[in-house]
């Protein structure tokens, strides 16, 4: 990046705050280190108080006739012309990119997007640049960039993370591992490719697609897709808040069978809850504490059925009204 317009356009970036990419930000920092002195007055210039049209009055022909005497190398120095033009262009750039935000990073070059990486030990979150949020595990990398409004929100993935996904007027949202691709509008998931023997998404909210080298399948809420032997498998989570990181305390299900609630209340709790014939169809989405005193009551109620007492606090049985 060797011409002004570039220069210009990664200073506006700089001076208006917006991320920048690790071989923009190798440029900027080159050109700083070449230009030091003049890099600290465009600083002060852009940390001065805004003026309006009416209060600025500058003569430029006077403030050369002061400034010319004192320049000791002529060939060497900028001309007054050049020094305003460069200011002015940096001062537009950024009200251009203050006024278009988002859009601005969405029409970058692909191979100049986003990237992040969580050298620490512990969860780093991340706000991309559609709102997307993101938390990446320890040892996680992503990087980031919008291709176009066919193809969308592009990531690419190493290790796990968790995406809440921002919905975009139907542009989807992918993510690329080495094992699985994840395709979303709008949800929140989590993908653990950190080992390709444990590779797997698992949703949250929404519904996603995730495909692997040999097969495809749908997942939605409360579901997960795993990748074992090589092979792409659909499965229910049957404990959302292990996944998840829920407080353990609240049992959480969405279009849950039945059959998988009551097996992950006896497994939480230690009630045991019958099934009378025909009740397994049933689907249940819910979000019960595993202290309430009548949980087996609550199943009940959801389910649109009656619960009898066998033990009372240990055996249930839920049979059709």
């Amino acid at each position: 990046m060797n011409n002004k317009e570039d220069i210009d356009q990664l200073l506006a970036r700089y001076f208006a705050g917006e991320p920048l990419s690790l071989v923009q930000q190798k440029e900027l920092d080159t050109w700083i280190a070449a230009h030091r002195q003049e890099f600290e007055q465009m600083h002060k210039l852009m940390q001065a108080p805004v003026r309006t049209a009416e209060e600025i009055h500058f003569d430029a022909d006077k403030a050369w006739a002061k400034i010319e005497p004192r320049l000791e190398n002529r060939t060497r120095a900028m001309t007054f012309e050049r020094k305003m033009t460069f200011f002015l262009s940096v001062a537009a750039s950024l009200l251009v990119l203050l006024g278009i935000g988002a859009f601005y990073l969405f029409r970058a070059p692909a191979e100049e997007g986003l990237y992040y990486a969580n050298a620490d030990r512990t969860v780093k979150q991340i706000v991309l640049p559609d709102s997307s949020e993101v938390i990446l595990y320890p040892e996680a990398t992503l990087s980031y960039y919008f291709s176009d409004k066919e193809k969308g929100r592009m990531t690419t993935l190493k290790g796990k993370a968790f995406f809440q996904v921002k919905k975009m007027h139907g542009i989807p949202f992918r993510v690329k591992t080495d094992f699985l691709d994840v395709e979303v509008l709008g949800t929140s998931f989590l993908v653990d490719v950190a080992q390709k023997e444990k590779a797997g998404v698992f949703v949250k909210t929404g519904k996603v697609r995730v495909e692997s080298a040999e097969h495809e399948v749908v997942i939605q809420a409360n579901e997960k897709a795993e990748l074992k032997g090589g092979v792409l498998k659909a499965d229910t989570i049957l404990r959302p808040q292990d996944v998840f990181g829920v407080d353990d305390s609240v049992l959480i299900f969405e279009q849950a069978p039945i059959t998988e609630v009551v097996k992950v209340i006896r497994e939480k709790t230690g009630i045991q809850i019958d099934l009378a014939e025909g009740l397994e169809k049933n689907l249940i989405t819910t979000r019960i504490n595993s202290n309430e005193p009548d949980i087996a009551g609550e199943v009940a109620f959801l389910c649109g059925c009656k619960c009898e007492t066998l033990v009372k606090g240990k055996h249930y049985r839920l049979y059709e009204k």
